[in-house]
Parts: structure tokens; sequence; C-alpha cells
């Protein structure tokens, strides 16, 4: 993918926002790299919490999950990070197709500073962090009240449409072929999708087709298809309190139920029952209830 910001423009807008709000906004690409936005450096409350390992696969991880969740509602999706800060995303759309996001990141929220720092400080207690070197950033950090920053996603999602009108900070392909195989593929991901399908409908024979998938979406076009497959899922699993693991796998065409729990349990690292109940903060208890997510 090529980045196409205006670079002058788009900072300069950034800055003027983050001057009234003093909130970061990142640009992401489709592969959730940070590959703009003001300021350039992280909060330093953040850059300290992802300085533990842990944590930042935490992160990682988190903004993975969310931008998921993002591009399903295909609109701002705000949720408390695993480090107890809150943070929103904004998916960036291209001819219908989400090509990257926009991301406040590491906002400091709670009634208040004392009830703020405890939650932070509960939230990273496994990450062998210093505590009192915690407590000194928590304390520089700007508290934010929910409806501040309620108001700041609709900022958000207003910048996103602008930068997209203008072009200024949309992320695109060098050529149609990407973005038409992409929607496609995310329009029938509930279907068993087959390669000879997706070349009849782009026009393009399999060489070619496989040649751009590995070229922009950085693998086969096999496991580009496995990979939106398997997001959607965790997508469903991480919104919906009431689901069955059959439904999920045919919601996103997966026929063989089995199949599907092994690509899922290969790709994701948990089963999909697993990953549902980390998402509900489930005990074992409640596993053992749970009869219909197997």
């Amino acid at each position: 993918m090529a980045s196409v910001l205006d670079n002058v423009k788009l900072t300069a807008i950034l800055k003027d926002f983050y001057t009234v709000t003093r909130i970061r906004i990142a640009i992401l690409d489709n592969n959730y790299r940070d590959i703009g936005g003001y300021p350039r450096k992280r909060a330093e409350l953040c850059t300290y919490i992802r300085s533990s390992v842990e944590a930042d696969r935490r992160c990682r991880e988190c903004d993975r999950k969310a931008c998921s969740i993002a591009r399903q509602c295909a609109g701002p999706y705000m949720y408390r990070c695993h480090a107890g800060l809150y943070e929103i995303i904004e998916p960036l759309l291209l001819n219908g197709t989400v090509v990257g996001y926009l991301f406040f990141a590491h906002m400091f929220s709670a009634p208040n500073r004392a009830e703020g720092e405890k939650i932070i400080l509960n939230s990273c207690k496994n990450y062998g962090l210093d505590r009192a070197k915690l407590v000194s950033l928590i304390a520089d950090s700007q508290l934010l009240s929910l409806e501040y920053i309620a108001a700041s996603s609709h900022l958000l999602e207003t910048i996103a449409t602008y930068l997209c009108l203008e072009k200024l900070g949309v992320i695109r392909y060098e050529d149609n072929l990407p973005i038409v195989v992409n929607q496609y593929i995310l329009d029938n991901l509930n279907h068993d999708i087959q390669i000879d399908d997706i070349c009849l409908f782009a026009g393009v024979g399999k060489t070619k087709l496989c040649a751009m998938s590995n070229r922009y979406f950085g693998m086969g076009i096999h496991e580009h298809i496995r990979s939106l497959k398997i997001e959607k899922a965790k997508a469903i699993l991480a919104s919906d309190e009431n689901v069955f693991i059959e439904d999920v796998a045919e919601r996103c065409g997966f026929g063989d139920y089995n199949y599907f729990i092994s690509i899922f349990r290969k790709v994701v690292g948990v089963t999909p029952k697993k990953y549902w109940l980390e998402h509900r903060g489930e005990t074992t208890e409640s596993e053992q209830a749970l009869t219909p997510l197997l």
C-alpha cells in the first residue's frame, strides 16, 4: 500500500486538533501499523507501560481487536484498554472499503484522579513496572471526562470523513484491483469463497490475483480470505453475549464446524469458546454451563 498523505496540510490539521483537545491522533494502516499522526511521540505514560514486553503484546492485541470491531460496525469504537486507559478507533473508508484507521490513544478518564490511579495500577500490576514511576506519570496525565471523550469521538468521525474527502490521510492502493478483491471477500465472508469466483468477478487470472495478494496483503489469497473470516469470527465472539459456535462458523463461511474450531485455534491461539469466555470474563464454572459453546 502507498500512503497519499499531504503531510504539511495533514500535520497542520492534526496539530490544531491536538492544541484544542490535547488528545493524540495516530493513523494506522490496514495492518494496524502506526504510519502518521500528531504528536508523533506517544504519551510518556503509554510509552512507559509499553516498555513491558507483556504490556506491549497486550497493546498490540487490543489494537487488533478494536480495529476488527470498528471495521465490523464501520464507525467509531470506544473502549477501555488492558492498561485501564480509554481509546477510540475510527475506520477510514475508501470506496466502501476499510483501508486504515484513526486512533485516539491512551486517554486517562475516571471520576477522580485517585480512582483513575487505582484502576491503572491494578490493570498494570503484572507487568513488572516501577510503581512509583507509574504513579508519577499518572499524576502528570490529563484527566478527561467520559463526556469529553465521547464528544471527541464525534469530532474524530468528522475528521475521518474530511480526510477521505480531501484525500489527505486516505491510505490507498496503486490501482483498484486490491480494493475490488478485498471488498468482494468482505461481502462474501459468509460463503465458501472460491478463487475462480474472485477471478471472474475481478476479471483477472489466478497468477495475477496471487501476485497481487502477496504484494498488497502480505500473504497468499487463501490465507488472506481465512484471515478476514477469522477477524469476523473474533468480532462476533467479542461483541455477542449469546452466540453458538455453529452460528459463528456459518456466518463466517465455514461449512465444517470442526474445521472452523481447528483453524480458529491455529490462528488465534485459543478455541472460539475460550476466546468468547475471555471477553465475557467468565469463570470455569460458567464455561461448564455454556454447553452450546463447545
